[in-house]
């Protein structure tokens, strides 16, 4: 249910005629000049009706936004639609909307403030009667903008004053903006390893629950390896081909305190794009500290489209003024992460994770930026160096 904190304006420099109709009233009661008393009858009347007129308009005034969400990346356009309701049979001459959006969506006849994108959209309404406004906008930055203020103000047809609306609880609406993305070079130093669920011509292992065709039995094949149904068609022995496959899921590690944090995103971005594109399952452990278990933001593994999406989703409510883990518990979840996990890139300042340890069984490649040019390098905490040299 909408919440609307409401004021009337019945206008102060009106105040002069009201105490003049009400002289002019009692003044023809008192006299019994009924000329004088009908006179200041009409202007009570009058400015009575204003007042109920101010003071009803807007109660059965419904507001509302048609979507609940939108889904933009940056410089992309959007539209969404103000649904206005009267169910008074009062009509609205003279009206405006004034909204308070978040400052990631620009609009064309908007006013930029601080913090807000502020639009005034003028209406009429009909009693009993809905009207249709379509918003246009362009996406801005990365985040998830939301209204934050809804305020109506509804003017007499008279000018006989105004009354003001305005929205307490916030709109379920939101526009949700995709961080864009930032070439990253030095893709080719992650390669395969391991048995797993990533197809590659050159692996040593195959996944025995994908058939990619039969070839003639030869000495030596597994018995369990033969394909009966080919055999028979064939009217020899066939044995099953298997699409060969090794482990190539990804944890990437992301630090909301490192430098640059907005084009790190765009770089990490890029990289998910990459994974969905080739079918490379990833998770995302991000060291911003929330309620519940676990403690930190965190997303599944998983692969695909519908994955890609929640990264992206996940990607743009990230704020970098929340609360962050600190660096050396952190470090701990990572660890316990990355045993489990055959690649991990970390997304921090190098000087922020030099002291790091990772499981040695595990690659570890670290995200640097580099004149503005982000690559992917194999990552040397001090404690990897010394295993190095030592």
């Amino acid at each position: 249910m909408v919440t609307w904190s409401q004021q009337i304006d019945n206008l102060n420099h009106h105040k002069y005629l009201r105490a003049g109709a009400f002289v002019l009233m009692f003044g023809g009661m008192l006299s019994g000049n009924s000329i004088f008393f009908f006179i200041g009858s009409l202007y009570m009347f009058y400015f009575l009706a204003c007042y109920l007129y101010l003071d009803k308009v807007g109660k059965k005034l419904e507001f509302s936004i048609v979507e609940e969400q939108i889904k933009l990346f940056p410089k992309e356009e959007g539209t969404f639609t103000i649904r206005l309701e009267q169910h008074s049979r009062l009509p609205i001459f003279f009206g405006n909307i004034v909204l308070a959006v978040d400052k990631n969506l620009k609009f064309q006849a908007g006013d930029e403030r601080k913090q807000m994108s502020i639009l005034k959209i003028p209406f009429s309404l009909k009693g009993k009667s809905v009207l249709l406004i379509d918003v246009p906008f362009t996406a801005h930055s990365r985040g998830v903008a939301k209204i934050r203020r809804v305020d109506i103000d509804i003017r007499h047809f008279m000018d006989a004053g105004k009354v003001y609306r305005h929205k307490t609880d916030l709109q379920r609406f939101e526009t949700v903006v995709y961080s864009d993305r930032r070439v990253v070079s030095g893709m080719e130093r992650i390669v395969p390893r391991n048995q797993g669920s990533y197809a590659t011509k050159s692996s040593l292992f195959e996944d025995m629950t994908t058939i990619v065709g039969t070839r003639n039995y030869q000495n030596g094949d597994a018995f369990n390896k033969v394909h009966w149904k080919a055999s028979a068609r064939m009217a020899k022995l066939q044995t099953k081909l298997h699409e060969r496959s090794s482990q190539f899921s990804w944890l990437m590690v992301l630090d909301i305190r490192s430098t640059d944090f907005e084009e790190r995103l765009k770089a990490v971005t890029y990289l998910l794009h990459h994974a969905a594109a080739n079918h490379i399952p990833f998770s995302l452990l991000v060291n911003i500290k929330k309620a519940g278990k676990p403690s930190y933001f965190e997303l599944p593994s998983g692969e695909g489209k519908k994955q890609l999406q929640m990264a992206l989703t996940f990607l743009a409510r990230l704020q970098s003024n929340n609360v962050a883990i600190g660096m050396e518990s952190f470090e701990r979840i990572t660890f316990q992460h990355a045993l489990t996990s055959p690649y991990v890139i970390i997304c921090a300042d190098q000087e922020r994770v030099a002291s790091w340890k990772m499981p040695t069984s595990t690659k570890v490649y670290s995200l640097d930026s580099l004149d503005q040019h982000y690559t992917l390098r194999q990552w040397r905490s001090y404690h990897r160096q010394e295993v190095l040299h030592g």
